[in-house]
């Protein structure tokens, strides 16, 4: 099946909504056990098996740790990720362990923080694919802090918990379609969003 940047823009941010509500819900002792599974699992159901697997690890909620405070403190701090920008590749190349994804296509998905950066700048790369015919989230990169503000460089964190060899785009390919969601407040990122 073929999907339009409009396409995936809407499943970017139904996933950045669930994501969000995900984040909030682990400490709301509001949504009872049955509530959250289903959360759960609709989350999961964003992400291709192998990477989802790594992703969502921590689902399982500790009752004596959902007091108010903690739960206000966490909503709070958290926020939606924006949506900035999506490039669509054709030709990546993919890890071994990226499985049932058409490697014809690669859609990169410019996300900004959970948390309050100061400037609204995109700092998480998350790579779609499609698997078995449907959107997913298939890997993610990160900003490479030690360049500073100067170079936007994207890499694997290799002391994340989700980072396994094998689930990662060894090459973006080609870069052929641009949608441009939200400008960002940097020049550096200005200069890489009009870019393209």
């Amino acid at each position: 099946m073929s999907y339009t940047l409009e396409d995936v823009k809407n499943f970017i941010l139904e996933f950045t909504e669930l994501e969000y509500q995900f984040g909030v819900g682990f400490y709301d002792s509001s949504i009872n056990q049955a509530e959250w599974q289903i959360l759960v699992a609709k989350l999961e159901n964003f992400y291709n098996a192998g990477f989802g697997y790594h992703v969502i690890i921590n689902t399982i909620r500790d009752e004596s740790r959902m007091t108010l405070e903690r739960f206000k403190n966490n909503k709070n701090n958290l926020k939606k990720r924006r949506l900035f920008l999506i490039r669509k590749y054709e030709n990546p190349k993919f890890g071994e362990g990226i499985h049932n994804t058409d490697s014809n296509v690669l859609f990169s998905c410019f996300l900004g923080s959970n948390t309050e950066m100061g400037a609204e700048v995109y700092a998480r790369n998350t790579s779609v694919g499609i698997v078995n015919g449907e959107l997913k989230v298939i890997s993610e990169r990160t900003l490479n802090h030690d360049k500073g503000l100067d170079e936007i460089e994207w890499i694997y964190n290799k002391r994340s918990n989700v980072y396994t060899e094998d689930i990662t785009i060894k090459k973006d390919g080609i870069l052929v379609e641009t949608l441009r969601v939200f400008e960002p407040e940097h020049p550096t990122w200005i200069a890489d969003y009009n870019e393209g």
